[in-house]
């Protein structure tokens, strides 16, 4: 049998078979072995931890069972070509990569304080305990397991929590992630381009005409490069669609695909029309937030997550503004969220109640407030995060109540289909409106085959 994580035993001092599982896994997340490698002779293995031949045969064979490695006869033990898509029982994914967030071991840290034995991963691509993202989660979540009893029995006074934010994880009765952290998107900005630009400073109220002039304006004193953040990917897709005041389902409505709406249509158009007077070529976030740090960029679009980077260097030319009204839309943004997760193949409901308490714990999410990724989903500890004597910090608290939560992501609607179609449009520089239609055709055929839909 797959080897099992158990509380109880890793509440002591780590037992000589998981040291050996450890030094294992560690070799593949530090890259010293690779797939479809030999690793070390067990004798050569226990020689150099310190333990017996038989916990090093032991660690082995479990791993062999977890589909990491595999034995072939008289020829050693060899590293799994997809080892890293495998699940293990101690495995917890936390957010990634671990250089964007330099607090995350000391968050891992305490999580052990409550959980012993535990091992963050970077290189495994699952956990048995996850921390994710909104649209992973809501186009993936028939893997995690329903977590609404083990919340009710460990607090069932949720008034301590903001309610909003769990609305879309709620599915079918079930409660498939648990909201860690949020938040609204908005735009920071630095003053000193704009000044530079001689343009008006971002402010409430602002129109998509204002923004597009100060995108035009900046291009006086930076390159397109430097702009604003654009690719197509799908939070920032969902963001002008739901400013658009489009939405891509609408359950409950006789024809629930709502993906090729007018308002669907005229989001994707502006996204598009930003595109066009930026530069296209999409670098990874590492290198655009640099950019900004360095004074080399004017505007990034995304969640308070972002002032982790930029107090961190900091930096205190910066401001923060609402998002940009379009006309004829609404004046509201998609929530960007952190969820506890756990894997459904978890064997021990403990662990899981042990997971939640430990993220939920007044301790941890006084502490991720500290770091200002998000607002903890804890209403004392998101009071003492946000500095509401500061503008630009209070903006995300105004913003809260702007928050959409209409995503409908999950089965009997194709989310995770429509949002890869979405970006395809977008990446490919399709015609719009030919595609939403195609794309919502084949969203209706995917619902009436699968039979799972009945409006209310």
């Amino acid at each position: 049998m797959p080897y099992v994580f158990d509380v109880e035993v890793f509440s002591m001092a780590k037992n000589k078979v998981q040291v050996v599982r450890d030094h294992i896994l560690n070799m593949l997340e530090n890259r010293e072995i690779h797939s479809g490698e030999r690793i070390a002779a067990a004798r050569e293995i226990a020689e150099q931890l310190g333990v017996s031949f038989l916990k090093v045969q032991q660690a082995v064979e479990s791993l062999c069972q977890d589909g990491v490695l595999y034995s072939h006869s008289r020829k050693g033990t060899f590293v799994q070509e997809n080892w890293h898509m495998r699940v293990l029982a101690e495995n917890i994914c936390v957010y990634n990569p671990v250089e964007f967030f330099p607090w995350i071991p000391d968050l891992l840290s305490m999580i052990e304080g409550y959980i012993p034995g535990l091992r963050s991963t970077f290189a495994f691509r699952r956990g048995m305990l996850e921390l994710r993202t909104t649209s992973h989660v809501l186009t993936e979540f028939d893997s995690y397991m329903d977590l609404s009893p083990i919340f009710e029995e460990c607090y069932p006074d949720r008034s301590v929590f903001f309610e909003k934010p769990f609305r879309p994880f709620e599915v079918n009765q079930r409660m498939v992630g648990i909201p860690f952290a949020f938040s609204p998107r908005v735009i920071f900005y630095r003053p000193s381009m704009f000044k530079k630009a001689g343009i008006p400073l971002p402010s409430a109220g602002w129109k998509w005409d204002d923004f597009i002039n100060s995108v035009e304006a900046l291009k006086k004193v930076l390159p397109k490069s430097g702009l604003i953040n654009w690719s197509a990917a799908q939070y920032l897709l969902m963001v002008f669609i739901l400013r658009a005041g489009g939405r891509l389902f609408a359950p409950g409505e006789e024809d629930p695909v709502t993906l090729d709406s007018p308002e669907v249509l005229r989001g994707l158009e502006l996204f598009r029309d930003l595109g066009a007077r930026v530069e296209r070529v999409h670098s990874p976030d590492a290198t655009y937030h640099m950019a900004f740090m360095n004074g080399g960029a004017a505007m990034y679009l995304g969640g308070r997550h972002f002032m982790d980077f930029i107090l961190r260097a900091g930096h205190d030319d910066w401001d923060t503004a609402p998002l940009p009204l379009f006309d004829g839309g609404v004046d509201s943004t998609a929530q960007a969220t952190d969820l506890i997760c756990v894997r459904k193949s978890c064997a021990s409901p403990d662990l899981a109640k042990q997971y939640v308490k430990a993220m939920l714990s007044e301790e941890v999410q006084d502490f991720i407030g500290q770091q200002k990724h998000n607002i903890p989903i804890r209403r004392s500890s998101a009071f003492k995060s946000l500095n509401l004597d500061d503008p630009r910090d209070s903006l995300f608290a105004a913003e809260i109540s702007k928050i959409s939560t209409d995503f409908n992501l999950q089965p009997p609607f194709p989310g995770a289909f429509v949002l890869k179609g979405l970006q395809r449009i977008i990446e490919e520089d399709l015609d719009i409106k030919s595609g939403l239609d195609e794309l919502a055709s084949a969203a209706r055929t995917i619902i009436k085959v699968n039979g799972e839909y009945s409006p209310n």
